[in-house]
């Protein structure tokens, strides 16, 4: 049997080699993308922001839910989604200061500012901040020009995956 979880890396590499990485979406940030000071990514009420002083947060309607804790370690911080599929937080000098401590070898990895709150890094789920709410229905879909990928509620299955033009499946 095939195993799922390179299934789904296998489907998100060839989205992220057969598909332009020109324009970054609000919600998402690829591999070799980066979140200067100041830059977030955001989906309706939720905001994941590289702060200004260094700290990475995540809100929720202007709380803070989520941070790396990394707040005075340093100035001009930058979060980056690296290719080896490592979430880091560097200093102006290159220096890191926090990371997620994802990196299991180079390939396309995307991290992902759900709609349910959480934020993932795919390419195989490696790392998330566990902010996700219960109770949020309803699956995740990226789009691109001729193919849809997304994520199905739990009580799918594949069959209607495919009849939804669903070309990946990720599992909740």
């Amino acid at each position: 049997m095939a195993n799922p979880g390179a299934f789904v890396s296998l489907s998100l590499a060839l989205l992220l080699v057969a598909s332009p990485l020109c324009c970054m979406a609000d919600f998402i940030l690829y591999s070799g993308e980066s979140l200067r000071s100041g830059q977030s990514l955001t989906y309706a009420s939720y905001n994941f922001i590289m702060q200004n002083d260094c700290n990475l947060v995540q809100y929720d309607n202007g709380k803070a839910i989520w941070a790396s804790g990394t707040n005075g370690r340093g100035s001009g911080c930058y979060c980056a989604m690296q290719s080896d599929g490592n979430l880091v937080v560097y200093t102006s000098n290159n220096n890191a200061v926090w990371a997620s401590n994802t990196n299991v070898g180079n390939g396309h990895y995307v991290l992902i500012l759900q709609k349910d709150r959480n934020v993932v890094i795919y390419g195989g789920a490696r790392w998330a901040t566990n902010t996700n709410t219960v109770g949020v229905s309803g699956g995740m879909f990226i789009e691109s020009k001729a193919t849809i990928f997304g994520s199905l509620p739990a009580n799918e299955t594949t069959a209607e995956a495919k009849a939804a033009r669903i070309s990946m499946v990720v599992n909740k």
